[in-house]
């Protein structure tokens, strides 16, 4: 499975190779708007690229001309609801409202002891027992596909 970062938060998290980005981003809880429900046509889910493009699926024809009118350099942005992550490496920058509530979310929770024991929402899997540090790992395990 493919793993990501995004800045500024500094974070890494896993994607499904299967499912394109927007998915996955809101999946773990980064929500990005699509207001033309992901058809590729409004340009709301564009994000910048840093590193590995070449780690992305091909850009379409529609991305192309969505990105243009939108006025984004189609060289470096992406629209996510448009876009798959083939391997690793691949960096993206949240210059949205989407960076801030989920800085938030680990703020709260990041270097505190685990309430409950934390199972990862797909899996199943423990991630932290009760009475556990909640570390910057165990915050990206849990907004990771897998």
């Amino acid at each position: 499975m493919p793993r990501i970062k995004l800045e500024p938060l500094g974070i890494s998290i896993n994607v499904s190779a299967k499912n394109r980005l927007w998915r996955s981003l809101k999946h773990a809880k980064v929500e990005l708007a699509a207001t033309c429900g992901g058809q590729g046509t409004c340009g709301t889910c564009a994000l910048r690229v840093f590193d590995g493009a070449s780690s992305l699926s091909p850009m379409q024809n529609l991305e192309q001309v969505t990105l243009k009118n939108i006025r984004k350099d189609a060289s470096l942005y992406r629209l996510t609801c448009q876009t798959s992550v083939v391997d690793d490496g691949v960096v993206f920058y949240l210059d949205n409202k989407a960076d801030k509530k989920l800085a938030q979310i680990f703020a709260r929770l990041k270097n505190r002891l685990a309430p409950l024991n934390i199972y990862h929402p797909i899996t199943g899997a423990l991630l932290v027992q009760e009475g556990s540090l909640i570390t910057q790992e165990i915050l990206e395990n849990l907004l990771s596909d897998a």
